[in-house]
């Protein structure tokens, strides 16, 4: 899905220079080469706030934790995201409010939304899938006109946007993973929290770190609120630092890839997952749907291709929570598409030979 040897060796003497460069600095946890990387995030983001965190699922668990979510409140989310977005929920004491997504964009449906808003809803959670953005329009219209607050789970979306806003200064936080292999990708986790809310801000920094206000190596050391350790390790950020420089390229390779893929499959039998026209996606991934999807995977994989299937079983079936779940919720969507869908390689290393070899080997297989 990713080519992560390739992606190191094209900047191997900038990196290696930047590790040895933190590591003699002894600054290796909250230094200046991560708050350096948080004012960069925040720029291209267009937010006015960043706080780095350990990963994407942790930065998520914290921004539903800074908003005293109760045993009995409730958080509207997707079940075809990957589990990290749901644990999160239940991990912060919340109840999980799944609804049906669109068959197009493959993202959380606004209609579905406002069905199942009640007394106890708080928070919409939408996914941005594999890159692509959801309905931000009609999601903030939602939480507008029932005072709900906004996380978006953006953890395959950096530097993807909905209109002229960038993901990431929509809502009310934002959530982004750094793993390797996403969009704009470190050396081992990470991950980022944009907000435009100094409240939340202050709060996020303390929660990362053990609840702890401030540092300091002469007073003694206060937890002001219960806190995690969930730092960004200077070294990841000093790698991050580098790459963000060339994420707009990374994404312009993307997004030729893309177009690429969907002028060479060709079959009728093949539905592509639809951006929204005013969005600008970045294709973490790019996705197909077709009806015999195992046959196809398992002969591409034969194949010796890189291809992957998507969020099986959908979060609600999974195992931790099918005992609970299954014969109370129905998401006739989401759970006839997850036995449809394929990924195919989108990353900036991919070459337009490797694209047409998929691209023809799954026409062929579909009868073309």
């Amino acid at each position: 899905m990713y080519d992560l040897k390739k992606h190191y060796l094209v900047d191997k003497n900038l990196i290696l220079k930047c590790i040895d460069r933190t590591l003699l600095s002894g600054e290796l946890e909250l230094g200046p080469e991560m708050k350096n990387f948080e004012k960069n995030f925040s720029k291209f983001c267009n937010s006015k706030y960043s706080i780095s965190v350990s990963s994407g699922s942790m930065g998520l668990l914290i921004a539903l934790k800074c908003l005293n979510l109760k045993k009995n409140d409730e958080v509207i989310t997707v079940a075809n995201s990957d589990i990290p977005t749901s644990h999160a929920i239940t991990l912060a004491g919340a109840k999980i409010k799944w609804v049906d997504i669109e068959a197009t964009s493959l993202n959380i449906n606004p209609k579905e939304i406002e069905k199942n808003i009640n007394s106890r809803t708080k928070v919409i959670l939408p996914v941005h899938l594999f890159g692509i953005p959801a309905n931000m329009k009609e999601i903030k219209k939602i939480a507008s006109k029932y005072k709900l607050k906004i996380i978006e789970d953006a953890c395959l979306a950096t530097g993807a946007k909905f209109g002229k806003e960038k993901i990431g200064s929509i809502g009310d936080l934002t959530v982004f993973s750094f793993n390797p292999g996403k969009i704009l990708d470190g050396i081992g986790p990470g991950g980022m929290i944009t907000t435009n809310n100094k409240n939340f801000y202050l709060k996020i920094l303390k929660l990362r770190d053990y609840g702890r206000g401030k540092r300091s190596f002469v007073n003694p050391i206060y937890s002001e609120i219960i806190g995690f350790n969930a730092k960004l390790s200077s070294v990841n950020a000093a790698v991050l630092n580098i790459r963000l420089k060339k994420l707009n390229s990374y994404i312009k390779k993307r997004r030729s890839n893309a177009k690429l893929y969907t002028e060479l499959l060709t079959s009728k039998k093949i539905t592509f997952q639809k951006p929204y026209n005013n969005s600008f996606p970045v294709w973490r991934n790019f996705t197909i749907r077709v009806k015999n999807r195992n046959c196809i995977y398992n002969s591409l994989r034969k194949k010796g291709f890189k291809v992957y299937k998507g969020y099986i079983p959908p979060n609600h079936l999974d195992i931790c929570y099918k005992n609970k779940t299954q014969k109370l919720i129905k998401l006739p969507i989401t759970e006839k598409i997850s036995k449809e869908i394929i990924n195919l390689p989108c990353h900036p290393y991919i070459t337009k030979k490797e694209i047409t070899n998929i691209s023809s080997h799954i026409n062929y297989l579909l009868g073309i």
